[in-house]
């Protein structure tokens, strides 16, 4: 009950799954993982089959919950920004095989709050230079 409350779903906790939507069932399992007092959680692409708006509505439920918490989080996503939004350090993967070829602190304010994080003009940079990092960035421009 204390990571459904952590989560702001006590009021569902007689729910069954189907009876939630998809943002709540995200919640709820990382309510259900919580509740086990692991070590370390892995995400692995949590926020990938969700809408823009419900994606960044749960990246700040995510990130406070972690926050709060205080659990080690690992969080595998494509998306560079949600990277930098949600993290502290960041290891960037080649291509196939891959292998860590960078890792990049993210010293940034607001851990709890990814959306005020990507507003910042630092937040941007750290975007570029992973983009710089992936061969992304057009050099030609």
């Amino acid at each position: 009950m204390r990571e459904l409350a952590r989560c702001r779903l006590t009021e569902f906790a007689q729910h069954y799954p189907y009876q939630l939507s998809g943002g709540m069932r995200q919640r709820a399992a990382l309510a259900r993982t919580l509740a086990i007092e692991p070590d370390m959680v892995l995400l692995d692409e949590p926020f990938s089959a969700l809408d823009a708006q419900t994606k960044l509505i749960l990246q700040r439920s995510f990130a406070q919950t972690i926050h709060a918490s205080g659990v080690t989080t690992l969080l595998i996503t494509h998306d560079l920004a949600e990277a930098v939004a949600m993290s502290d350090r960041i290891l960037v993967m080649s291509e196939r095989p891959g292998r860590i070829i960078e890792e990049i602190k993210v010293e940034l304010p607001y851990r709890d709050d990814p959306i005020a994080r990507q507003a910042l003009p630092r937040a941007r940079e750290a975007i570029a230079h992973l983009f710089q990092s992936l061969h992304l960035a057009d050099r030609e421009a």
